[in-house]
């Protein structure tokens, strides 16, 4: 429970501009995989959803959807192995991998469908960090002062597939958060041991 609620904050904690980003892109994949559970024979493709919503305020007429569907159509899968290694590059200080790793998805998936992409994406996100655990161990074995550790890379990957796994719910995430901030008892700060021993001085100056 501590971990979940660890993640919960390293998810919401980056600066203001990706906030904005992160919320649009976990709309769009949220609203594509409920679309995929929802109908699973004919749920909306990814670029489905934004046509949708561009043709509900009124941007219709020019196809855009249609063209850009059939471009990433004829352009193959590798979008999707590409997401994956993004969502392998993702880190608690880099976020944003995550957040690309979803967009190249949903792009792979107008060709290779829904299901076909994830797990596509899930395997390239896999392989690459077992690759990584097995040069792990082999180094470790072989060189005298190894910079690559088995336990190292199973903990990144863990935390890398966990941070890319919560992107779709970071939007209804940070709409939570922002609701029960006011309501929440905050104790008080610790204060600082230096300025515990500088206070200590002064009182001593004026005693």
């Amino acid at each position: 429970m501590r971990g979940l609620r660890r993640l919960v904050f390293v998810a919401l904690d980056r600066p203001r501009w990706q906030q904005v980003v992160a919320c649009c892109v976990s709309l769009w994949a949220l609203a594509w995989i409920v679309g995929q559970f929802l109908a699973p024979e004919h749920g909306p493709s990814a670029l489905g959803v934004l046509g949708e919503l561009a043709a509900r305020v009124g941007l219709t007429g020019s196809g855009w959807a249609e063209r850009v569907t059939e471009t990433w159509q004829r352009s193959g899968g590798g979008l999707a192995i590409f997401g994956g290694l993004l969502w392998a590059a993702t880190t608690e200080r880099g976020q944003l991998p995550a957040l690309l790793g979803w967009v190249a998805v949903m792009l792979g998936a107008e060709r290779l469908g829904y299901r076909p992409a994830m797990l596509v994406a899930v395997a390239g996100m896999v392989g690459f960090i077992l690759l990584l655990w097995i040069s792990a161990q082999i180094s470790q074995r072989l060189l005298e002062r190894p910079t690559l550790f088995p336990h190292d890379v199973l903990r990144a990957g863990v935390t890398a597939a966990a941070l890319a796994a919560v992107v779709p719910l970071y939007a209804p995430m940070l709409f939570l958060s922002r609701l029960g901030t006011p309501y929440l008892t905050r104790g008080p700060r610790p204060v600082p041991e230096q300025r515990r021993d500088d206070s200590g001085v002064t009182e001593q100056e004026h005693s």
